[in-house]
């Protein structure tokens, strides 16, 4: 206990029973009055856990001030003063609402006790309030998870029996005609929103629409249990014209206020009005979020009505397997400039004759890819290329617009020709490793582009241009060059006979080879070999 209040008109015995109190209660205040009035006063002022008052006493007695004093402060322990004779009046006082009284004379040890039993009652009060409170606060929180799951229910379309659209009647007392609209969030940066601002935000909504137009409907306002970053909103009067007017004047409102206060991206998808509510809310929701989802398209819209939109969407209808043929052959070809042309046909293509689902776009998108890779597929382990169109169709279903599609449909393209191109890199050098070691190891022998393309199994043309690519030089220029290293070993290292080392080296005709080898060194084999002798 903190603060006693002693009421008596005589002020010797109030000083009395003051001290003792003081002396019980050292750490609390006590205070003193000397009549109902001015206790009434000092009521008003301060919180008092307990007041010890006389029952007769002038200008207010002990009876009138108990009355006011349960209208001030109901919880405070009034214990009353009272003499034997005026056992009566102690009867009167506990019936108006008292809570103990004291017999005169006063014992130090009754003060003490009485403090001991108020304090043992004001702490179990206070623990019962606690317990009370919890309950009602799991009491409520237990009701709103309940009546939230109801109204998820009758919006999803599976709240169909009479009880439980007279149940959501009684408690939200919706009106006649309504409409629902659903708000898409996603943030502007990475840090996801929390729980806290989720709530906060929610808690908004029905704010933001009543109050730029004084609306008198209902607006209901819940997120649906699979998706938090959606907020699904239902909005009712019984005045239909009143209903379309404040679903078309808030709703912008409410958006860009919500994307600046919050740093989002704001999408609404608005559902149309509905009479007799209770049994068209569900095709309501259903049309705002297929509304919602537009915005794939719409990029500049943040509110999208689906009665504006119905006459707009068409299911797509387009030979994607033509389309990949296209883009696999300027693949193939590195042609840039011809992806990026085919690219905008195909994208332009899409939106002529109207909007298509957009999860069927990027189905169809997907689908388009996957057979496109298949230019690489050859070249790729199956695992590999498995983790190549996973990774394609994550970054496809992952984009927020159209627009972002088409960007990133570019950059799969050519990353996919970026593979190829390295991967015919590497094939070459293995195909060009394998020619240069196969003429190192037979270039004595009758060699020529056709026999070595035929062991390779590839035209001469082929390994002509690769060779080309790769060395510089043509293969018949490398061939003689190897021939060459060859014999101009062997006329520093030994006595053989020049026509000998001319058939030892590749060359069938020894004049040949003597015009071969004087074109490329300026002298004969058999002045290189008088020359190289000198030297020595």
């Amino acid at each position: 206990m903190n603060r006693i209040m002693v009421v008596d008109d005589e002020a010797i015995q109030r000083r009395v029973l003051g001290k003792m109190m003081r002396e019980a209660l050292p750490d609390g205040e006590v205070m003193e009055a000397g009549n109902g009035m001015a206790a009434l006063e000092l009521a008003r002022m301060h919180d008092f856990d307990m007041v010890i008052t006389d029952i007769r006493m002038p200008i207010m007695d002990g009876f009138g001030f108990i009355e006011y004093m349960k209208e001030i402060a109901p919880d405070c322990k009034i214990i009353i003063l009272s003499g034997y004779r005026y056992f009566e009046y102690a009867q009167r006082a506990i019936q108006l609402g008292a809570f103990d009284y004291l017999l005169k004379p006063i014992k130090e040890e009754s003060i003490a006790q009485l403090l001991r039993k108020v304090k043992e009652i004001i702490l179990k009060e206070k623990q019962q309030n606690i317990e009370q409170e919890n309950m009602k606060r799991q009491l409520d929180s237990n009701l709103n998870v309940y009546y939230e799951h109801l109204l998820q229910e009758w919006i999803l379309g599976n709240a169909t029996t009479g009880a439980q659209l007279q149940e959501i009647q009684q408690q939200y007392s919706l009106g006649m005609y309504g409409a629902v609209f659903v708000t898409r969030l996603v943030e502007l940066h990475e840090e996801p929103l929390s729980a806290e601002r989720m709530e906060e935000i929610r808690g908004l909504m029905p704010d933001q629409y009543l109050t730029p137009i004084g609306f008198n409907g209902k607006v209901l306002s819940f997120f649906p249990p699979e998706d938090k970053r959606i907020i699904i909103t239902v909005m009712t009067d019984d005045n239909p014209v009143s209903l379309m007017n404040s679903l078309n004047e808030s709703i912008h409102n409410y958006c860009r206020q919500l994307s600046e206060r919050y740093n989002l991206y704001v999408t609404v998808g608005v559902g149309d009005v509905g009479s007799d509510f209770y049994l068209s809310a569900a095709k309501s929701y259903r049309e705002a979020l297929e509304a919602a989802e537009f915005r794939y398209f719409l990029t500049c819209d943040q509110v999208i009505y689906y009665r504006e939109l119905a006459g707009r969407m068409k299911p797509m209808h387009y030979d994607f397997l033509k389309a990949a043929g296209l883009f696999k052959d300027c693949i193939r070809a590195m042609k840039t400039e011809l992806i990026i042309q085919h690219t905008d046909e195909v994208f332009h293509r899409a939106l002529e004759e109207g909007l298509p689902y957009p999860k069927q776009w990027q189905k169809s998108i997907v689908y388009l890819i996957y057979n496109i890779a298949t230019v690489i597929k050859d070249f790729l382990s199956e695992e590999d290329y498995r983790s190549t169109l996973a990774e394609i169709e994550k970054r496809i279903t992952a984009c927020a617009t159209f627009l972002d599609c088409k960007k990133e449909f570019l950059d799969i393209l050519q990353q996919i020709m970026a593979i190829l191109q390295s991967c015919r890199t590497r094939k070459h050098e293995t195909i060009v490793e394998r020619c240069i070691g196969y003429i190192d190891n037979h270039y004595m022998e009758d060699l020529s582009l056709d026999s070595a393309a035929q062991q390779f199994f590839f035209s001469p043309n082929y390994l002509s241009k690769i060779l080309k690519d790769h060395l510089g030089v043509s293969f018949t220029k490398y061939l003689t060059e190897i021939r060459l290293k060859k014999a101009i070993q062997m006329l520093e290292n030994g006595d053989m006979k020049v026509y000998e080392i001319a058939g030892k080296v590749g060359f069938k005709d020894d004049k040949y080879f003597y015009r071969v080898f004087k074109a490329r060194f300026g002298s004969t084999p058999d002045d290189y070999r008088k020359n190289n002798a000198l030297k020595e």
